[in-house]
């Protein structure tokens, strides 16, 4: 079933297009990530779908009722719409069950049992008379998410809520609102610029660039097949190498055949092997070695045309600058010329 129907829609701020005839479905428990740059128009898309802006061309339509079209704009709280957003905005001077409670009719008392269920599901239960304050802020964050879901709503949206959190917080929360939404059988649209975040909390992503969606798709869809050399470098670190370059680094030099010559081929690091190789026997050097815990970051500058590559490497064997390895690539993706 479709909860959420995006029609060709069309918003300028002045002179300025910032969406230009997007177009999506949403369907019942299934999680959709907006994915691109600040500045490409997924906020204002989101904020469409809310109703805190008004559309100037297309049609929202939401459980299957027009909500936004020209000449119409539901008012959000008309929509069963919950929230989340970067800033959590909890009342300071409430407690946590009162904070969850704010959006819903009738006092914390009223809604006790609504409020322990969602204390549970968000594993909070006995914080429920603490303030934001005296708590972290992942777990202010599971809040404003409880706060979301309270009405019941069918449909969440959150827009950056892992971005003020630091890295290892931020993975920890994601999964953490990931479980509590497929518990609470909601369909979820997540806003961000950061592909880590798409790829581990989404069923399906809409990379947006200058206001259009440039590639549709699963997180492997985007990341294995993207549909462009800007897509490709988006959502990931990437070598582009020519057909010419390539050649001497295919561990299949059949998969070559029938490539354009003129093709610019995107070869990602972890789809090279590197061996150590003594004397004449390599094919590329070692410049930057740059460690970083569970693997080695290389920057390696191949012998023949000093075309540097991004590579990742084993983090046990010692690394250093000078180092002449032999690099073989296993996969790669060819991109006719533009």
């Amino acid at each position: 079933m479709r909860v959420l129907s995006c029609d060709t829609v069309k918003k300028s701020f002045g002179e300025n297009p910032v969406l230009r005839g997007v177009s999506f479905d949403l369907a019942e428990h299934e999680f959709v990530c907006l994915l691109g740059p600040s500045g490409c128009g997924k906020t204002t898309l989101l904020r469409i779908i809310a109703g805190l802006e008004a559309l100037d061309d297309g049609q929202v339509t939401l459980n299957d009722a027009a909500v936004s079209a020209r000449g119409l704009l539901v008012p959000p709280q008309e929509r069963g719409i919950g929230l989340v957003f970067q800033d959590v905005a909890l009342f300071p001077n409430m407690t946590v069950s009162q904070n969850i409670a704010f959006g819903l009719q009738g006092s914390v008392k009223t809604h006790s049992r609504r409020i322990d269920e969602l204390l549970e599901l968000i594993n909070l239960e006995g914080y429920q008379n603490r303030y934001p304050f005296e708590i972290s802020g992942g777990q202010q964050q599971r809040v404003a998410l409880a706060r979301a879901l309270a009405p019941s709503p069918r449909l969440i949206m959150l827009d950056e809520p892992f971005s003020s959190l630091d890295a290892q917080l931020r993975t920890q929360v994601r999964d953490e609102l990931h479980r509590v939404l497929r518990d609470a059988g909601v369909s979820a649209i997540l806003v961000t610029h950061d592909q880590s975040e798409a790829f581990g909390f989404a069923d399906r992503v809409l990379v947006i660039c200058d206001g259009c969606v440039v590639q549709e798709g699963t997180p492997e869809d985007i990341y294995h097949a993207p549909a462009s050399p800007w897509i490709a470098g988006f959502v990931g670190v990437s070598n582009f190498l020519t057909v010419e370059a390539l050649q001497a680094l295919a561990s299949d030099p059949t998969a070559l055949s029938g490539v354009n010559p003129n093709a610019k081929i995107l070869v990602r690091p972890e789809d090279i092997s590197i061996a150590l190789r003594d004397g004449t026997d390599h094919n590329a050097i070692i410049d930057q070695p740059r460690f970083a815990g569970d693997h080695v970051d290389l920057v390696a500058h191949l012998a023949s045309c000093k075309t540097p590559l991004h590579l990742i490497a084993n983090h046990h064997t010692k690394w250093q600058a000078g180092q002449t390895v032999e690099l073989k690539v296993t996969r790669f993706r060819a991109f006719s010329e533009e």
